[in-house]
């Protein structure tokens, strides 16, 4: 009879103990890996939602200080026409890089009938921002429409989208003429007409009620200028990040650029990952406590009441250690059994999630998206290596205790 089929056995012996203990151990190791797995959604989320849905690419190149300029002058640190045809050809020559799409920001006011109402606008080719919609996956709604009302493309440079804020701030409907006010990059005031094509669904509850969209033409002839605030540039696969900011910074060292990759530009995503790393933390070592002090209980009670066992078994010929190695073994097997019922769980809830699709609000958000949870083969493969080690470690301290009783004590045990 080999150790494994004899550890086996003895926890059949103590059925209802043994389902108890691996039940603890499943129920730890699902509510590790749903947790990790809604985490990791979050990151993706926010990481999808700034890069794609919000149009802000994978790498931004700005002039210097720009970023930081909160003065009233709209072509101060403009990217001029000639610097936005060089990013572009370096985007057309690097097959890493999808795109490179000018971003013009826009401040003016909007006016309706008379009533004015402030805006905000990072004005794109409507092209090159359906590209960026295209690749998103993050923060969906089940019908997964952006926008009430008409498309807006190349061939409609008089369009614009306003959000659901707006439009209800200022009984706007689709198809309204509004005009659209603001200084140009000398200092003189302009205004154009628009039509309303589209109210948007506006993810940002901040930028509800003052967030317009508008093609990158309308917005250049506002301000009168060929300039473009910033170069966002969308990638082939996210993973070259670094390879092609390290490439653009090296072709353009002597322009005075800042060149960046988007998480040095998302805070959002930076605090959220470490305020969910240290969550995720805190609540594995509450559950593998749980846990590992579950298991020690399960052994402890197991020493305690086979000790004359223990002793028969050292009286024909077992040594110490084979006491210790055969109920380490029985603990391993409680926590490989628990962690691979645990693995199915975590599979199976993962699976209902996704055929449910059940909504809520994130934070910041106006509208209900669809949650899920993303199974994560290294979370996975970690949490179950560490479950079946610490279950195996709790069973040390109580065997090694009865191992080391005198065998005529543990004989005479009552």
């Amino acid at each position: 009879m080999t150790w494994l089929s004899l550890a086996f056995r003895n926890l059949l012996r103590n059925a209802r103990r043994s389902i108890t203990t691996i039940a603890a151990v499943a129920l730890g190791y699902a509510a590790v890996n749903v947790l990790g797995g809604f985490a990791t959604y979050m990151f993706v989320s926010i990481r999808e939602a700034y890069i794609y849905d919000q149009t802000n690419g994978h790498v931004q190149v700005w002039k210097d200080g720009a970023r930081a300029y909160g003065g009233s002058d709209p072509g101060a640190y403009l990217l001029s026409e000639d610097d936005f045809e060089q990013v572009k050809a370096f985007a057309e020559e690097d097959d890493r890089v999808l795109l490179a799409a000018g971003m013009l920001e826009v401040k003016g006011n909007l006016d309706h009938d008379g009533v004015p109402a402030f805006f905000l606008s990072r004005a794109m080719k409507p092209s090159a921002q359906q590209a960026f919609y295209d690749a998103a996956t993050a923060l969906r709604a089940r019908n997964n429409a952006r926008y009430r009302g008409n498309p807006i493309t190349d061939d409609t440079p008089f369009a614009i989208g306003i959000t659901d804020g707006m439009a209800e701030n200022l009984k706007l409907e689709i198809g309204a003429s509004v005009i659209l006010m603001a200084p140009t990059v000398q200092g003189q005031m302009n205004a154009l007409d628009a039509e309303i094509f589209q109210i948007m669904d506006m993810p940002a509850e901040a930028l509800n009620g003052r967030l317009i969209f508008m093609p990158l033409e309308m917005a250049q002839n506002l301000y009168d200028t060929g300039g473009v605030t910033s170069v966002r540039l969308l990638l082939k696969d996210g993973a070259d990040t670094d390879a092609v900011v390290a490439s653009l910074r090296a072709k353009f060292s002597d322009r005075g650029w800042e060149i960046l990759p988007w998480y040095e530009v998302s805070e959002l995503y930076n605090r959220t990952k470490k305020m969910f790393d240290i969550i995720f933390g805190l609540v594995f070592a509450i559950i593998i406590t749980i846990v590992t002090m579950s298991v020690v209980n399960t052994i402890g009670m197991a020493v305690v009441e086979r000790t004359r066992e223990i002793g028969t078994l050292r009286a024909i010929g077992l040594k110490r250690p084979g006491v210790v190695k055969l109920f380490g073994i029985e603990s391993a097997l409680l926590g490989l059994i628990g962690a691979s019922l645990g693995f199915l769980l975590t599979v199976g809830f993962s699976l209902a999630v996704e055929a449910v699709k059940p909504l809520w609000n994130p934070p910041l958000t106006t509208r209900a998206v669809i949650w899920q949870i993303k199974l994560v083969p290294d979370y996975l493969l970690l949490s179950f290596g560490l479950l079946v080690l610490f279950t195996f470690l709790a069973a040390i301290l109580p065997a090694r205790r009865a191992a080391w009783r005198g065998i005529v004590d543990s004989l005479g045990h009552v």
